[in-house]
Order: C-alpha cells, then sequence, then structure tokens
C-alpha cells in the first residue's frame, strides 16, 4: 500500500532519531496518536490537523482524521477526508476501506459496496474488509457475488466454521441445497459443538422432507443448547403428526423442565390432552398458555375444552372472549354459532356469527354446514339443501351426512334420506343414526308416499 513521502519520513524520524523538535509535523502527529489511543478525539483532531499545517497534505493523515470523524459518526467530515486522501493518492486503500466504512454508516449499501471493492481490488489481503463487502451484498441480494467472496476468504482461512456457515446460508438462500449441506456439515466437523450449524442442517432437511435426518439434527441441537426452543417445538411437533403423544409430551415436559415457558408448547400440550381426553389437564396448560399471552386461540381451545366438559355458560363466556380478542377468528364465530343453533336461542346472532364465518373462509365445509343447518332451522329447505349438498362435496363428515339425511327426511325423498344416513353411519357408529335408518326404512317398507311437491321459502 501507498504511503506519502512525509508519512515515511515520520516513520523514519520515530524509529531513528532521539531527538524531535515539539514544534515539528512529527511531534504534532505523535501527540494525535496518544491523544487518539487515550479517545481524546478533539485533542486528536487538533494535533492531526498541526501536523498536516507543519508538514503539508498527506494521504495518510487525512485518513487518520477521517476515521476519527467516523468514530465521531461525522460522516460529511470523514467524506472529506478520505476524498482528499485519495486526490493526493488515487491508490490509498485505507482511504477506500473507510470510506466503505462510512457509508455503511450512512446506510448507503452500494456505495459502500463500491468502495470496499475497489479497495480490495487495491489490497487483496485485507480480509475484514471483504467480511464486511460479503455482509453488504447477502443485504443487496447480490448472493452470487457474496458466495465468490466467501469462496476466496475460505481460500484464506479453511478451517474457519463461520465462514462455511455463512457460506451455506447463501447457498440456501440461492437454492443450492446440496452445496448449502455440505457446507453446514463443513462448520459442524470444524466445530462439533456449534449448535446454529447444527439447527441450520436440521432445517434444510426439514425444508427436504428429510424428515428422519432432521429430526436426527434437532436432537443433536437440544444436546448442544437445551434452551433450543426451535427444535423442540420441531421434534414435538414431528412427534404429533405421527400419533406419538406420549413421546410428544415427554418433550415438551422436558423443554419445560429446561427453563422454556411459550405459548405453543402449552397450547400443544393442551391439545394433547384434549385428544386424550384428560380435558382437566389441558384446562391447566391452556391456562397457564393464557397468562403469558391472552390470545383468540387460546380462548377458543378454553371453549373446547368447556364444551367437552359439558359446561356451556363457561364454552361461551370462552368463546366471546376469542371473538373479542379477534373478531375475525372464523373458528370462534362458527362454533359459537352453531353452539347457539343446537340450543336453539340467539338465532339471530347465531346467523350473524355464520355467515361472517363463512365470508372469511368461504372454503371451509364446516363452516357451509352450518350455514345449512342455519337455514334448515329456519325452514328455508331450499337454502339448506343448496349449502349442505355443497358442504358434502367439500368435506367428507358424518354430521354433515346427518344433516342432509335429516333434510330429505323432512322432505320426504326417503330414499335419498336412507343413502346420507347410511353414509354417515359407516363413517360414526352411533345408535341415533341407527335409528334414522330403522325410521326411514320402515317408511319406505311401508309404502309412505312421498310429497312430490316444490317446497320452497322466501330468500
Amino acid at each position: 500500500m501507498k504511503r506519502s513521502g512525509v508519512v515515511l519520513s515520520f516513520l523514519l524520524l520515530l524509529t531513528g532519531c532521539a531527538h524531535v523538535s515539539r514544534d515539528s509535523g512529527l511531534s504534532s502527529y505523535a501527540r494525535g496518536l496518544l491523544y487518539e489511543r487515550e479517545e481524546n478525539r478533539a485533542d486528536a483532531e487538533k494535533a492531526y490537523r498541526q501536523a498536516l499545517l507543519q508538514e503539508g497534505e498527506s494521504s495518510y493523515l487525512y485518513v487518520k482524521l477521517g476515521n476519527l470523524y467516523v468514530k465521531e459518526k461525522k460522516t460529511a467530515e470523514a467524506k472529506r477526508a478520505f476524498f482528499r486522501a485519495l486526490k493526493l493518492d488515487p491508490g490509498n486503500s485505507d482511504a477506500m476501506f473507510s470510506l466503505g466504512v462510512t457509508y455503511i454508516l450512512e446506510n448507503n449499501q452500494r456505495l459502500a459496496a463500491s468502495y470496499l471493492e475497489k479497495g480490495l481490488a487495491l489490497e487483496p489481503g485485507n480480509q475484514s474488509a471483504r467480511i464486511m463487502l460479503c455482509d453488504i451484498l447477502v443485504a443487496q441480494e447480490r448472493l452470487g457475488d457474496a458466495e465468490k467472496q466467501y469462496e476466496i476468504l475460505l481460500e484464506a482461512f479453511p478451517a474457519n466454521y463461520l465462514l462455511w456457515f455463512n457460506k451455506g446460508n447463501i447457498l440456501e438462500r440461492m437454492g443450492k441445497l446440496e452445496e448449502a449441506e455440505k457446507a453446514y456439515l463443513s462448520a459442524i466437523r470444524l466445530s462439533p459443538g456449534f449448535w446454529k450449524g447444527v439447527v441450520a442442517t436440521a432445517l434444510l432437511y426439514s425444508r427436504q422432507d428429510r424428515e428422519t435426518e432432521a429430526m436426527e439434527y434437532f436432537r443433536k441441537a437440544v444436546r448442544i443448547n437445551p434452551k433450543d426452543s426451535v427444535s423442540y417445538s420441531f421434534i414435538s411437533f414431528a412427534l404429533y403428526k405421527e400419533k406419538k403423544l406420549k413421546e410428544a409430551k415427554e418433550t415438551l415436559q422436558e423443554a419445560m423442565d429446561n427453563g422454556i415457558r411459550n405459548t405453543e408448547f402449552y397450547n400443544l400440550m393442551g391439545i394433547i390432552y384434549t385428544e386424550e381426553e384428560n380435558y382437566k389437564e389441558a384446562e391447566t396448560f391452556f391456562r397457564k398458555s393464557a397468562e403469558l399471552q391472552d390470545t383468540s386461540a387460546v380462548r377458543f381451545y378454553l371453549g373446547i375444552v368447556y364444551d367437552k366438559l359439558k359446561l356451556p355458560e363457561k364454552m361461551e363466556e370462552e368463546m366471546k372472549q376469542a371473538i373479542k380478542l379477534d373478531p375475525e377468528n372464523a373458528l370462534a364465530l362458527n362454533f359459537l354459532g352453531y353452539s347457539y343453533l343446537l340450543q336453539d336461542k340467539n338465532l339471530q346472532d347465531a346467523g350473524r356469527m355464520i355467515k361472517k364465518a363463512c365470508s372469511i373462509e368461504p372454503d371451509n365445509g364446516a363452516f357451509i354446514d352450518s350455514l345449512g343447518w342455519l337455514y334448515f332451522r329456519q325452514g328455508n329447505y331450499r337454502k339448506a339443501r343448496k349449502y349442505l349438498e355443497q358442504a358434502a362435496g367439500m368435506e367428507k363428515d358424518p354430521e354433515i351426512y346427518q344433516h342432509l339425511g335429516e333434510l330429505y327426511l323432512q322432505l320426504e325423498e326417503y330414499e335419498k334420506a336412507l343413502n346420507w344416513f347410511m353414509k354417515a353411519y359407516e363413517m360414526e357408529q352411533k345408535k341415533e343414526l341407527l335409528d334414522k335408518i330403522d325410521e326411514v326404512k320402515e317408511r319406505i317398507k311401508n309404502g309412505i308416499n312421498r310429497k312430490d311437491i316444490e317446497r320452497s321459502s322466501p330468500d
């Protein structure tokens, strides 16, 4: 790197002369260094400016002065100093690098990258500047350029696990998943306890649906870091999806024993206990979740639990709170509205809630079924038929099929009624369905005539 003649003479004097005049540029420069070391930037600035006056302009001294301004976040003054340095010495790589840092402070990524690249062209061995450049290139989504820079860095530092990890991140973002995997595994091989590398590898495998390998690395991650909530979450949800409920609960409890407290874990534990019909334990965990963060979702879960416990007033209270916290919670709107239908109360509110749920999720077959059942209860069989048949085409659900059976029974279309009751019974062997099937068969056997008329009611 080029240095001006003045700076070289300063260095020679520092190393070879015992006597230096207090009024010389060297003396002022030396005082500036001392002040700078003591973090006395104001006096350091004065000393460097005095040196410039005494010895003439120096590219090196302008860089020193500019770096003082950078430390004080005075970017305009810093840029003036660095540009003056470059006018005096266009090959001053330090001025290029310092301009790059200054533009980083100003959040001007384009110019920051430009000057760091110019500096590296002059001084390729400045790997600290190259690392800064990599960060900027990634922020600019210039991933291919960042990858090339990391290849240069890894040639210089092949045993640096962080460089391998960062390169893996870039490759994954570029969709080069096989190369990303190799980079992550290189990082782990160099540093087996590198938790971030293990988690990144696990997430990469999960992204590729390589669930067995993902689970292996998530388990490694929690052994390294017992407070790794991300890995515990993936493990427990994977076990839950596989219906390994006992193992899922054990994993969640292990995470909690390690001091992890979050609503996600409490909610999943509550859901598992609900599926196991242990509603009191489910209530306990949903309450813990609500204590951490009172959300519409956890209030909905509590409403389901109270419905299962045959506590309709508590169910209604929780569902109302769920809707208050999130007026767009379609599940809570439909559940409470349909509950009102079953209880034959608040039918106007029920209609409003069910219709809103359908408007939020128009492709939800359960919601369409509720709307069809609403019209059935209102005696509007034409609309009931339209929505119940639509729901049956969207969802394979015994309750929807039973509703259609009830509709056709009411319409005295007994063969269709029998068909839907039979379909419902195939999915859910309930005595009430058998009773309906027997009733319809008896009517058909006795030759009760179907009323062959069009039933209609106002829209």
